[in-house]
């Protein structure tokens, strides 16, 4: 499939979900769920989420098509598929670890929001002087809530974010 180009089809996923992958050139372009083209740290989690998933269907439809979202991932299909099973793995490890869904978090001194796709856009909520729980940040990003919890839970370790008083 990685020397193909074409449209990977999921469907009866959970939540009732239907995805698109877009793929040309070894490389995923572009993800489509339910209509809605996601960015980067949406794309992130959707991936984690298949990786952790035991339910839905898929065909893949070759065919050449023009990318149609904007800017593209451009994400190559190998190490893509090595760092959503490894980020996976380790997610799994830390599952008793999570901060409390509901638990207040910060940005410390430390943290440089720009830092990565989660500080980008997440960083505003940690910026404020009440900080953001996990629960928040998930529903305003539309991640899943152990996604957020999980990056949490790695800031907290590097110090980039501490509990909000």
């Amino acid at each position: 499939m990685a020397h193909l180009e074409g449209v990977l089809e999921l469907w009866h996923l959970p939540r009732k979900r239907t995805s698109q992958l877009y793929l040309k050139r070894r490389k995923l372009r572009c993800i489509n769920v339910n209509g809605d083209f996601l960015d980067p740290l949406q794309a992130k989690a959707f991936l984690a989420e298949l990786a952790s998933g035991n339910e839905g269907a898929f065909e893949f439809i070759a065919r050449p098509f023009r990318t149609p979202c904007k800017p593209p991932l451009n994400w190559p299909l190998d190490k893509l598929l090595l760092s959503v099973f490894t980020q996976y793995d380790e997610q799994l490890r830390y599952l008793d670890l999570l901060p409390d869904p509901e638990r207040r978090f910060r940005l410390t001194a430390l943290a440089n929001p720009d830092g990565s796709l989660f500080l980008r856009a997440a960083g505003p909520l940690l910026q404020r002087e009440e900080g953001a729980s996990a629960k928040e940040i998930a529903n305003k990003l539309r991640l899943p809530l152990d996604q957020v919890r999980y990056y949490l839970h790695k800031l907290l370790e590097r110090h980039k974010v501490e509990p909000a008083r």
